[in-house]
């Protein structure tokens, strides 16, 4: 396909997949059952965030079947945010469409999304009833309520990552220069305009899940570190509090002495204050530690991943590393208002 033809492209859907085997070929065919006479030109963009499977293979072949398929292989497992990052950086649709490989988004949903586009620059797939283990279900409530009542973050009602994005907001946000990104985060944080719309939810019903209790915790803190600095601020209201409430305690046991009022020393007391403020102030470095790690790994500029290989695309190649702050492709037209360079196709550096 040439330049020409690929400007014109209507929507752009980005899937990130890791060993999804069982499931690809599935959804390539309900996608192009439910897109093929909805939209004027489309590209389907899978991101192999380094699969161990058979995954890559199915894809290679794919990609020769159907024109529509693009395919981009990462060197090793970089994490999903980055599959979504390299799969947005190299769509040219007017509107991008992301969703998950593993089949639980059902792609008959999208044409309720793409009802709305006229309106609004993001439409959110809202799960009407969520089919994740429960354990995984309560555990994204509590974080989504931790960033929304205790750290004042943002974040849409249902944050899914089945959304129709308008394109220029969708690589304005894969160009931001962080390293560390939570798109449902910025999103808000971009003031586009926004709704959500109930879809259905599907179990998985092959392969297994790779968002485990782990990743949670860890974008839990990306998004905590990344959008607040009021955990910060906490800590030093704690601190203060605690001095506050000892030199209290300090002043009564003084009058109390001074009164001739006898006063028994307890080691277990003492013992159970010392644990105490240790434990605090061991969760105050790790917090702060998290802030002075990321500042460590923004500071590094190194490339967030490493493209192995990339199929269906005009100028598809194996490419090498390149300079990190080499230039944004032409795909992924420049943003004036960001100010660092953009990413390239193969590696980027944001």
């Amino acid at each position: 396909m040439n330049e020409a033809a690929t400007s014109r492209l209507d929507l752009s859907v980005v899937i990130p997949v890791l060993n999804e085997e069982a499931n690809v070929e599935e959804l390539l065919e309900r996608l192009l059952r439910v897109l093929t006479d909805r939209t004027d030109a489309l590209e389907i963009i899978f991101v192999d965030d380094g699969s161990t499977d058979g995954t890559f293979p199915l894809l290679q072949r794919l990609s020769r079947e159907q024109p529509c398929v693009r395919v981009i292989r990462f060197a090793r497992n970089y994490g999903q945010e980055a599959a979504v990052q390299a799969g947005m950086l190299r769509s040219v649709g007017r509107w991008v469409l992301q969703t998950d490989g593993d089949l639980q988004n059902p792609p008959e949903e999208i044409p309720k999304l793409l009802a709305l586009r006229d309106r609004y620059q993001i439409v959110y797939g809202a799960r009407k009833e969520r089919r994740d283990p429960i354990h995984r279900v309560i555990a994204s409530k509590l974080m989504v309520l931790l960033m929304r009542h205790v750290l004042g973050i943002q974040l849409p009602k249902d944050v899914t990552t089945f959304r129709l994005i308008d394109g220029d907001v969708a690589r304005f946000i894969a160009s931001l220069p962080e390293k560390r990104k939570f798109f449902s985060a910025l999103t808000e944080w971009s003031g586009a305009r926004s709704i959500s719309v109930p879809v259905a939810h599907d179990a998985r019903r092959a392969g297994t899940t790779k968002y485990n209790l782990a990743k949670l915790i860890n974008h839990t803190f990306d998004l905590m570190v990344g959008f607040s600095v009021r955990p910060l601020r906490i800590i030093g209201m704690t601190g203060a509090a605690f001095a506050v409430a000892g030199m209290l305690f300090a002043t009564y046991r003084v009058v109390q002495k001074l009164c001739g009022i006898d006063i028994t020393m307890g080691y277990t007391s003492l013992f159970a204050a010392i644990v105490i403020i240790g434990g605090l102030q061991l969760v105050a470095l790790s917090v702060i530690g998290e802030y002075v790690g990321r500042i460590f790994i923004q500071t590094q500029d190194r490339p967030l991943y490493r493209i192995a290989d990339e199929l269906g695309f005009a100028s598809a190649s194996t490419p090498s590393l390149p300079a990190p702050n080499e230039a944004q492709p032409a795909s992924a037209p420049a943003l004036t208002d960001v100010a660092s360079t953009s990413s390239p196709s193969t590696v980027t550096s944001t």
